[in-house]
């Protein structure tokens, strides 16, 4: 009897603190206008600062491990951008965008077993898409002028056959096909 109210007073403390943890995360529409970085790390987000991951390497981890194995889950995503060094830019360009950043980006990950929701708002409106694969895409840059030495992508896509670089040259040339439907929801580059 004892072993079995312990047991139940952990399962209600687990359920407990998962209520507590989702009721954290205000939902997207109705994130602040001044909703900021330090905010997204606060509330768990994963956290990409200029193609890097920033924070929340272990709530992706723990997204990955349940998705694998079939198991329903979601993560909320946040992509926060930076002029970083404006040196990189023409004056003419720096000037003109340098009121746009920095920029911040929050997206919504879910699986439901069997497919990838990606959800966001853009001008006020919502916008969901779904796919049926997340795929891991690691290597090298084809190009010997990239900024950095080595990429890993997840990418949702419908195909499961499709390779980052089919990927890359349907974005890059309509010469060798069309565009392929995907979404990079995970980028980390190792930088030069």
């Amino acid at each position: 009897m004892k072993k079995a109210l312990v047991l139940l007073l952990g399962l209600c403390l687990s359920l407990a603190l998962t209520a507590c943890s989702k009721s954290n995360k205000p939902a997207l529409d109705q994130l602040p206008d001044d909703y900021s970085y330090e905010d997204a790390v606060a509330d768990g987000c994963v956290v990409f600062e200029n193609s890097d991951v920033a924070s929340g390497q272990s709530i992706w981890d723990a997204f990955l491990e349940k998705a694998d194995a079939g198991n329903k889950a979601s993560v909320r995503l946040a992509y926060y951008y930076t002029l970083d060094d404006p040196s990189r830019y023409a004056p003419e360009y720096y000037e003109e965008i340098k009121d746009d950043y920095p920029l911040l980006f929050v997206t919504d990950l879910t699986f439901d077993g069997s497919e990838y929701m990606i959800e966001e708002y853009e001008d006020g409106a919502p916008i969901s898409r779904t796919f049926k694969y997340l795929m891991k895409y690691e290597g090298a840059p084809s190009s010997k002028d990239a900024l950095y030495y080595s990429y890993l992508y997840y990418v949702l896509v419908n195909d499961d056959t499709v390779t980052w670089e089919d990927i890359e040259r349907g974005m890059l040339s309509s010469v060798f096909g069309a565009a392929i439907d995907h979404y990079r929801v995970y980028f980390d580059l190792d930088f030069k």
